[in-house]
């Protein structure tokens, strides 16, 4: 169920392809797992747990979707994905959260900046999910590129990561 709202809008614009001219990080990988673990892994505290030992995460339309890594805290003593929220989901199908900034790029952080992610999870006929990460909601100026810098080599690292967990189970 998706609540009407914003979220709404931006999911319908997505999946239609409107928004074509604003950029969208992109990153997709095949994990020969079962899709419930593939599942869990990223929206359970549990499955989530060999990558952020520590999060808050609770599946429901404006549930905290936090991820708190291994990373110094700032100097406000926050060290991940504090406040970042669940915005829609389809279980087994689809999660859409919003998502913080690293202390590495402090000037969207402070300014409480955030992208959306759209995470689709997609069995395919050799028994393998294909799980396709759409991250959305950038705008222009050098903060938001060393944004895109960022976040374009550490969603890469997370999706390896799962990979290579799941599969080794």
């Amino acid at each position: 169920m998706l609540r009407q709202s914003g979220l709404a809008c931006v999911l319908l614009v997505f999946v239609s392809g409107a928004c074509a001219e604003m950029p969208i990080l992109e990153k997709e990988v095949s994990i020969r797992a079962p899709l419930h673990a593939v599942w869990n892994a990223w929206t359970t505290e549990e499955g989530l747990a060999f990558l952020s030992p520590k999060s808050n995460i609770e599946l429901r339309i404006d549930g905290p979707y936090e991820w708190f890594l291994d990373n110094e805290p700032d100097e406000q003593g926050k060290r991940g994905g504090e406040g970042s929220h669940v915005l829609a989901f389809l279980p087994q199908k689809m999660i859409a959260f919003s998502w913080t900034f690293p202390p590495a790029v402090a000037e969207l952080r402070n300014a409480d900046e955030r992208t959306q992610v759209v995470v689709l999870f997609e069995e395919s006929n050799d028994g393998a999910v294909q799980v396709s990460l759409h991250a959305h909601g950038w705008q222009d100026g050098e903060p938001w590129q060393r944004g895109w810098d960022y976040f374009d080599s550490a969603w890469g690292f997370v999706l390896d990561a799962m990979k290579q967990h799941l599969e080794s189970r």
